[in-house]
C-alpha cells in the first residue's frame, strides 16, 4: 500500500527528529512532550506495519462477494481513573517526589488517538480525561486497544541531556575544539540509543459487547510492576469510561427507499433502522392514508419471486407479507437492500439498547397481535387542514349529547311549522293557539 509506506516513512522521519530534539532540550516540560512525540510515532510505525502485513494476508485469501456487516462510529471518553496512594509501601519520602504525566493512548486497527496530557499527585484524587475518542468506519469485529502511559518528572530529564548541558557550558566558557568533537560523538550515540521513558502501566481491550449508554466500571489489565518505586503509578484495576457506537444502518435516515405494491394499493417505503416502513400514496386528498412497519430482526427471511416480480417478508409469528414491484432490476434492489439489512441487524443489534436515549426513542417494536397482517393494523389518519372552513369545524366541536339536544329541538321545531302551514283561515283561534304552543 503506497499510502501506508508514506506514513511509515513520515513517522521513521518523526523519529528521527524527535530523537535529535532530545539532547537538546532543557526544559521540564518540553522534554515531556517529546517524550509523549516520540512514543506515539512508534506505536502509530508498529500498527502502520501490521497493517501491511494483514492486507498481504488479505491478498492470499480469494475474494467473494457476499455480503458484509455495514460499519459504525465508536465513542470513547469520560476516562476517570481512581487512585489509590494509601496502598503504597514506599517511604513517604519517595511518595514526595511522586509526580507524575499521565495519557492514555486508544488504538482501532492502525488509527492511534492520544488524549492530552495530566499531571498528579499526592493532592490528586483521582485522573479525569474528558477528551473524546472518536473512530469512524469500524467493522462489526473491533478491537479497541485502550492504554495508559505514565512518567515520573523526575526522571524526564535524561543523562545525556544533562551531560549535553554541561558540555555546552564548558564549550561556550572555554572554546576547545576537542570538546566540540566529542559533543559530536556522544550526540550521535545519545541519539541512536534514544528511547521514549513514558512506560505502560495498564490496558485494556474494548468490543462491541462493552458499549454502554452510560458511563460505568471497567477492569484495566496491569502490566508488570516497575523496579523502580519512583514509576509505580497508584491506579487500581478498575476504571470508569463512556463507551458507545453508532451503527451506520441506525443513524442513517435511510439505507434504501423505494416505491411497493400492497393489495394494488402503491406504497412509499422506507428501510432504516431495523423497520420498513410505508405510507401510501395518495391519489386524492379525501381518503384515508394507509400505513404499516415491519420489523427486521436477524432471524427475517426474504424470499424473492421473479416469475411474479414480487418479494415477500417472514417474521416468526406475523404473517407472510407479499410486495410487488415494476421490474426485475427493483426486485433485485430491494432484495439485496433486505438482506443486507438483515446482516446489519445480526452484527450489530447487540449495541442497539445501548445507544442515546434521545436517538433510540425514535425506534420501538410494534406491538400488534402474532397474527396480524398489514391490511388487518390499526390505520391512524394523519390530521391535516386542507380548507379554512373545515379547520373551522374542527375546532369548533361539540359533544354528543348537546348536539343530539340541538338535533331533536331543531326537528320539533321543523314540525311545527309544517304543522301550522296545514291548517285553514277557518280554523277556530283554540287550534291556532295549541299549534303555537
Amino acid at each position: 500500500d503506497p499510502e501506508l509506506e508514506r506514513k511509515i516513512d513520515c513517522e521513521v522521519k518523526m523519529i528521527d527528529g524527535i530523537s535529535k530534539l532530545l539532547n537538546v532540550v532543557t526544559s521540564l516540560e518540553q522534554t515531556i512532550e517529546c517524550h509523549k512525540a516520540l512514543i506515539l510515532s512508534q506505536q502509530r510505525m508498529l500498527a502502520f506495519m501490521c497493517e501491511i502485513q494483514r492486507k498481504q494476508q488479505n491478498l492470499l485469501e480469494q475474494d467473494t462477494d457476499d455480503l458484509k456487516p455495514t460499519k459504525a462510529t465508536i465513542v470513547l471518553s469520560d476516562i476517570r481513573l481512581p487512585l489509590a496512594w494509601t496502598k503504597m509501601k514506599a517511604k513517604s519520602a519517595i511518595q514526595e517526589q511522586k509526580t507524575f504525566a499521565v495519557f492514555c493512548l486508544a488504538r482501532v486497527g492502525y488509527e492511534i488517538i492520544d488524549t492530552g496530557m495530566k499531571f498528579i499527585d499526592r493532592r490528586s484524587s483521582d485522573i479525569l480525561f474528558t477528551d473524546k475518542l472518536i473512530f469512524n468506519n469500524v467493522p462489526h469485529d473491533f478491537e479497541l486497544h485502550l492504554e495508559i502511559y505514565a512518567l515520573n518528572k523526575r526522571l524526564a530529564l535524561s543523562s545525556s541531556v544533562k551531560d549535553f548541558v554541561n558540555r555546552y557550558s564548558y564549550f561556550s566558557t572555554h572554546g576547545s575544539p576537542k570538546v566540540t568533537r566529542k559533543l559530536l560523538e556522544t550526540g550521535n550515540q545519545s541519539f541512536e540509543q534514544s528511547q521514549s521513558k513514558f512506560v505502560r502501566i495498564a490496558h485494556a481491550i474494548l468490543t462491541k459487547e462493552s458499549v454502554s449508554k452510560s458511563a460505568k466500571p471497567r477492569y484495566l489489565t496491569m502490566d508488570i510492576p516497575q523496579e523502580n518505586p519512583l514509576m509505580q503509578l497508584p491506579i487500581t484495576e478498575t476504571y470508569v469510561a463512556l463507551f458507545f457506537a453508532q451503527p451506520l444502518c441506525y443513524i442513517r435516515l435511510a439505507t434504501y427507499t423505494g416505491k411497493v405494491r400492497v393489495y394494488n394499493i402503491p406504497y412509499s417505503c422506507v428501510l432504516a433502522a431495523g423497520f420498513l416502513n410505508g405510507e401510501e400514496i395518495m391519489r386524492d386528498d379525501y381518503s384515508d392514508q394507509h400505513r404499516f412497519s415491519i420489523a427486521i430482526t436477524p432471524e427475517t427471511l426474504i424470499l424473492a419471486r421473479t416469475e411474479q416480480l414480487s418479494f415477500s417478508i417472514y417474521n416468526r409469528g406475523f404473517d407472510v407479507e407479499e410486495f410487488f414491484v415494476d421490474d426485475i432490476f427493483m426486485l433485485n434492489n430491494w432484495t439485496r437492500a433486505l438482506q443486507q439489512h438483515v446482516i446489519d441487524v445480526a452484527a450489530w443489534q447487540i449495541t442497539f439498547d445501548h445507544l442515546p436515549s434521545m436517538r433510540r426513542g425514535s425506534y420501538q417494536f410494534i406491538a400488534s397481535s402474532p397474527t396480524s397482517s398489514i391490511s388487518s393494523r390499526a390505520i391512524r389518519k394523519r390530521p391535516t387542514l386542507r380548507s379554512k372552513t373545515k379547520s373551522l369545524n374542527d375546532i369548533h366541536q361539540v359533544d354528543n349529547a348537546s348536539q343530539s339536544v340541538r338535533t331533536d329541538a331543531l326537528n320539533r321545531a321543523n314540525s311545527i311549522v309544517d304543522r301550522s302551514r296545514n291548517f285553514s283561515n277557518t280554523d277556530d283561534d283554540s287550534a291556532i293557539l295549541r299549534t303555537c304552543l
